[in-house]
């Protein structure tokens, strides 16, 4: 604010306000992407070792411990992607803008 106008107003001013909002929209477009991924490979299998072919063959075979080794490991990449590059992303924008809380 303090008489930004133009291209320094939102380099300054609107882009790092909106900028924890875009990590957010991020953030939930990946998780929409990622089970989209999953069920698209669900229903349609193709030739090759992917997580989704690998999970469907366990549920069309009844194997009950490689169905729920799949389903961890969905869940482990999803927590993995999440806490990795989007907490980094999130932690170094509070870093960068003050927003940490002090430790005690």
């Amino acid at each position: 604010m303090l008489g930004a106008s133009g291209v320094a107003a939102y380099q300054h001013v609107i882009l790092p306000a909106a900028l924890p909002s875009f990590v957010a929209g991020l953030k939930q477009g990946w998780a929409f992407a990622w089970r989209s991924l999953m069920a698209g490979e669900l229903l349609n299998v193709v030739s090759g070792a992917s997580i989704g072919v690998r999970l469907q063959f366990a549920r069309e075979l009844s194997d009950a411990p490689a169905l729920l080794a799949m389903m961890l490991m969905i869940l482990l990449i999803g927590i993995v992607v999440d806490a990795v590059f989007f907490g980094g992303v999130e932690r170094s924008i509070r870093q960068r803008w003050g927003l940490v809380e002090a430790s005690a």
